[in-house]
């Protein structure tokens, strides 16, 4: 475990609320260890999975014949969830000041008890009108490069089953509740894009890390990716579907394009997602770190 010098932080995330790029903005940090996505690994193509996503096997299949330029940490396939919290997420980290890990709360909704000791929690969340509309983007991206329907009307093609917000509701009231963690800070990513500055000055604040201004850019491609540790499988999944592709790309937060003001606009699959999401995402809003002090 950790000792008294080293800060460990989760933040847990909704897919599409600009994680990635969150991550690589953590990666700037003094003697730092990134750990990707390791829940929702185990929860999505590990030995106890609770999903069996639409066209796994040939995702395993494909992406596993995709060579890495790096190693990346661990083979999914193998990683059980006491794996994940014991070997790797409450793991020694020597010489680290920070182990930041970034994860999706639906990898870890379901087993609540497998949460590691020894961390600070934190929430990213972002309106579900700009979540659904770009998880339909990647889902079709992906099922074009897999030759199958991915789709937001279909549960069974990686949508948890309350849509992500439910699961990090679930998670911030059992982090309250058990007393883990009394007063988990919350960040809208749109928050985060329109002023990074305080939302990093004040996260870093709240979970115990030493803010620099060198966390508000970084360099674009994937150099710092490599020092990460992530799920092999994910890595190459990404040399096919492309879904981490902007976030590496990116040397900054910028400010996001509006959200769409009219809802006859939007698709039928995406009105369905942001309907049964909306009351878990203004519950946590309302919570959020606020942009301006109050």
């Amino acid at each position: 475990m950790a000792d008294g010098k080293q800060v460990r932080v989760i933040l847990w995330c909704i897919p599409r609320t600009v994680s990635t790029a969150f991550g690589k903005c953590m990666s700037n940090l003094d003697d730092v260890q990134i750990i990707n996505e390791p829940y929702v690994s185990a929860y999505t193509i590990g030995p106890e999975q609770l999903q069996r996503p639409i066209a796994k096997d040939k995702f395993i299949a494909d992406t596993s014949e995709i060579d890495l330029a790096f190693d990346v940490g661990w083979d999914a396939k193998k990683a059980t969830y006491k794996f994940i919290k014991s070997n790797l997420l409450e793991a020694e980290y020597p010489g680290k000041k920070v182990v930041f890990v970034k994860d999706m709360s639906h990898g870890i909704a379901w087993k609540l008890h497998m949460l590691p000791e020894g961390y600070r929690h934190a929430f990213l969340i972002r309106n579900p009108v700009k979540v659904f509309t770009s998880w339909k983007k990647v889902l079709e991206k992906m099922g074009k490069a897999l030759s199958t329907v991915y789709s937001l009307a279909n549960k069974n093609s990686i949508i948890p089953e309350n849509y992500g917000f439910g699961e990090s509701f679930q998670l911030y009231e059992h982090l309250i509740k058990s007393g883990i963690e009394p007063n988990p800070v919350i960040i809208d990513s749109d928050d985060l894009l329109e002023n990074p500055k305080f939302i990093l000055r004040e996260f870093c604040k709240r979970t115990g890390i030493q803010y620099k201004d060198e966390l508000l850019s970084w360099n674009a491609g994937d150099s710092v990716v490599q020092k990460w540790k992530s799920s092999e499988l994910f890595m190459q999944g990404n040399q096919l579907c492309g879904y981490y592709e902007d976030a590496f790309a990116s040397q900054n937060f910028y400010k996001s394009n509006p959200t769409p003001a009219n809802r006859a606009d939007l698709p039928e699959d995406v009105k369905i997602c942001v309907d049964a999401s909306m009351p878990y995402y203004e519950r946590m809003y309302a919570l959020r770190l606020r942009p301006e002090k109050q």
